[in-house]
């Protein structure tokens, strides 16, 4: 059986998802996929066809039309229509792939191990994800906390019930047309798009009900982790940078001066060296401090985080 791993960015996204998938490669994953990166045509950025011979022969650009795929959805806030473009691998992908394995844009893999979920049982249920920071931040206990807890609620999603992010996908391909989870999804969100702030990923979640196999945080380590010196805890296999600004917004990146410099010396031996502009001679930042705080929901989300079962543990 083999697995299609897929990115869809548009043009806003297009340079870091190739860095996405020149991390898989560098992790020495890549072999376990068929690479795909699915856009239309005007995503693709201007001196794509200068990107290293081999890195580009790893992957196929397939281009495609998403106007009448996607039809009247549209984005909100700070999500663009894009997003969608997942709910639509399943039609777009060759027959042969029984499983399809999505990644965001904003993503790095720091080591191997994302070959798994070529293999994992689903036991099956239509698809894998992790936990998102919207259920997680459950055990931070403060008013971020109770803002995301009434809007699961708004969903009809009781708050014991796993809210999952969309970032990363592994979908079983028949099982996801059995339960004809796109055309769920689409007329959800076109029959009140104003229950869905984060739009496919509130409607999946509604659908679904945590009816999904549970991946561990190392396959999607995102948004809070970053602050909780979890990492050599977790050993993270998927980094996802889910926050604004992103780690390519030199000057502005909240986080640790080791990831902006890792997007700098990628883009500076790229086709785009001054993408998204030219790096200042002289950026960083510090590793954000472990308030008390911080170590306090540290030591509740781990003590949840021992205690679940992960399909790939």
């Amino acid at each position: 059986m083999r697995t299609a791993l897929c990115l869809c960015p548009d043009a806003a996204y297009f340079r870091p998802a190739i860095r996405a998938l020149a991390s898989l490669v560098e992790a020495g994953d890549a072999e376990a996929f068929d690479i795909f990166v699915v856009c239309e045509n005007a995503d693709v950025a201007p001196g794509f066809e200068h990107l290293d011979a081999s890195l580009r022969k790893r992957f196929h650009l397939l281009t495609v039309d998403f106007v009448p795929l996607v039809g009247a959805l549209r984005g909100q806030g700070r999500f663009p229509g894009s997003v969608f473009r997942r709910l639509f691998l399943d039609a777009l992908l060759p027959e042969r792939y029984e499983r399809i394995v999505y990644l965001d844009s904003d993503m790095r893999i720091a080591r191997a191990g994302l070959s798994r979920l070529t293999t994992l049982d689903f036991a099956g249920r239509p698809f894998a994800a992790a936990l998102d920071m919207i259920y997680l931040l459950d055990f931070r206990c403060d008013a971020l906390a109770r803002r995301f807890q009434n809007h699961r609620l708004a969903l009809g999603i009781d708050l014991a019930t796993p809210y999952l992010n969309t970032g990363l996908l592994a979908i079983d391909r028949a099982a996801w047309r059995a339960r004809e989870i796109t055309a769920r999804v689409v007329a959800a969100v076109l029959a009140s798009p104003e229950r869905f702030a984060f739009p496919e990923q509130d409607a999946l979640n509604h659908l679904i009900a945590g009816d999904f196999a549970l991946l561990s945080p190392r396959l999607n380590f995102m948004g809070d982790f970053f602050l909780l010196d979890l990492e050599t805890k977790l050993r993270p296999i998927v980094l996802h940078f889910v926050n604004q600004p992103k780690p390519w917004n030199y000057a502005t990146f909240p986080g640790e001066r080791r990831f902006s410099e890792d997007y700098r010396r990628w883009f500076a031996a790229s086709p785009w060296p001054d993408w998204p502009r030219p790096a200042p001679a002289a950026f960083g930042h510090r590793k954000p401090a472990l308030t008390a705080k911080r170590r306090a929901f540290a030591q509740r989300l781990t003590e949840f985080l021992d205690k679940q079962r992960f399909v790939d543990r």
